[in-house]
């Protein structure tokens, strides 16, 4: 899957330079990474690094929010991984550092 293609289609592709689009796939694939601790984003994460950069996008201007209320109208932020993304990475456990034997260095 072409990240950055599935990306433009979620959002308006008029919204966003692709450039832009570039640096918020990046973000959320840093996050991703992050959170499964490797180098490497595996295939079938796409999906997921695409959901989180719409999530990202989508919070732009609202930095250091957690909800807003005007007009009569109130709004909530996310402030964690959403919890559908969240549930695709249980399946990718945490890769720690290399288990070492009794040999010593």
């Amino acid at each position: 899957m072409d990240a950055l293609a599935a990306f433009t289609r979620a959002i308006a592709p008029s919204t966003v330079s692709s450039d832009r689009a570039s640096d918020i796939l990046d973000t959320s694939r840093d996050i991703l990474l992050d959170e499964i601790g490797r180098n490497e984003l595996p295939e079938r994460l796409v999906s997921a690094q695409v959901a989180l950069a719409v999530v990202i996008f989508n919070r732009e201007g609202t930095e250091g929010e957690s909800s807003r209320s005007a007009g009569g109208i109130t709004r909530s932020y996310l402030d964690d991984l959403p919890a559908d993304i969240r549930r695709r990475l249980k399946n990718y456990p945490r890769k720690v550092g290399v288990i070492y034997g009794n040999e010593a260095d």
